[in-house]
């Protein structure tokens, strides 16, 4: 009888320890807007800025300080944010994998992002570049708006042929070292050269923020 009840003992402190394991996982924290200001950032348990993380499932606390401000995190396998005029704390689980991710504040993304890789990501020398990207953008008639290509695009410089076709509208475009746009008022065609950067950009409508799109740039 004693030996049973020193089993189960046993097995009882096993599976609290395997569980206060599956507990533990490692913490990143993210801060953005205190005092409203345009800064965000992403830190790991000691404090220090992440760069580079391993692959695995990570507790990342978010603290959102501002009402115009929002924290988003997004890559292979993960996308998780508050909304924007949240104010608060929020903890959530992700999934960390191989590759690179993005974290920014989708109201401002030209002035507030940043990236960080996972696993063999960054590793290995990256591909060849391809040489000056060609792209098309184009807003109206109506509601439409358009910009091609936009995915397997890599970080360089690119030339935007942008066709305006609303006068009561204009055609943005935002991202990491990027913030163009035609006028409100403006009707015709423009010819942008920009630098994209890795990070993650939006395009559409300068009036309304729910007409736009996203695509992200490899480094």
């Amino acid at each position: 009888m004693g030996v049973r009840l020193l089993l189960a003992a046993a097995t009882v402190a096993l599976l609290g320890a395997a569980g206060a394991a599956r507990a533990a996982d490692p913490a990143l924290v993210a801060d953005v807007g205190l005092n409203d200001a345009y800064s965000i950032s992403l830190k790991d348990a000691s404090g220090a800025k992440v760069t580079h993380l391993d692959p695995g499932t990570y507790s990342l606390t978010i603290h959102d300080h501002s009402s115009i401000h929002n924290f988003h995190i997004d890559g292979p396998g993960v996308d998780a944010s508050t909304e924007i005029p949240f104010v608060g704390d929020k903890t959530v689980t992700i999934t960390i994998g191989d590759g690179t991710y993005f974290f920014q504040c989708d109201a401002h993304v030209g002035q507030m992002h940043g990236t960080f890789t996972a696993g063999t990501a960054g590793t290995t020398p990256p591909p060849p570049k391809p040489g000056l990207k060609k792209l098309a953008a184009s807003l109206g008639p109506g509601a439409a708006f358009s910009l091609r290509p936009h995915s397997g695009l890599h970080a360089g410089k690119a030339v935007i042929s942008v066709t305006d076709r609303s006068a009561a509208d204009g055609f943005r475009l935002a991202g990491p070292g990027v913030t163009r746009s035609t006028g409100v008022k403006f009707r015709g065609s423009e010819r942008w050269t920009v630098t994209l950067k890795a990070g993650r950009y939006s395009f559409g409508s300068l009036k309304s923020p729910k007409r736009r799109a996203s695509f992200t740039v490899s480094s």
